[in-house]
């Protein structure tokens, strides 16, 4: 059974989620769920071509993809930014000091929000 639309609905939802916690100021969450959005379309492009992924990084998912789907390299740049918070938006001991509050602010929800929206976009155009 494939299922990558399932998997694409889901990441519409965690990038509209992202959209709303940006506007409530809870920067650390749009962070996390702009890292999710991507990671699940990834994976729904995966799921497309029969595939599986394993693991949350959304380069690599889309590296191993080379093969059967030309992934751009500003796709690719905006999948390291998306990695690059997937445990520092959550988890205090991410950072030297402060917690996740104290690093991500508006410009990084919208930045976030758009690399995983760009992600979001690829992968359903690659999905016939």
């Amino acid at each position: 059974m494939v299922r990558s639309q399932d998997w694409l609905r889901q990441a519409e939802g965690d990038l509209a989620a992202a959209e709303d916690s940006a506007k409530a100021g809870h920067h650390e969450w749009a962070a996390f769920q702009s890292q999710q959005g991507a990671e699940k379309a990834a994976k729904a492009l995966v799921q497309s071509l029969h595939g599986s992924a394993r693991g949350h990084s959304v380069t690599e998912i889309l590296k191993q993809l080379s093969e059967r789907a030309n992934v751009p390299e500003k796709i690719l740049r905006g999948a390291q930014e998306v990695d690059r918070v997937y445990v520092t938006s959550r988890y205090p001991n991410g950072f030297a000091s402060g917690s996740p509050l104290d690093y991500f602010n508006e410009q990084s929800s919208k930045e976030l929000i758009a690399h995983a929206r760009e992600i979001l976009e690829f992968c359903r155009s690659q999905i016939h």
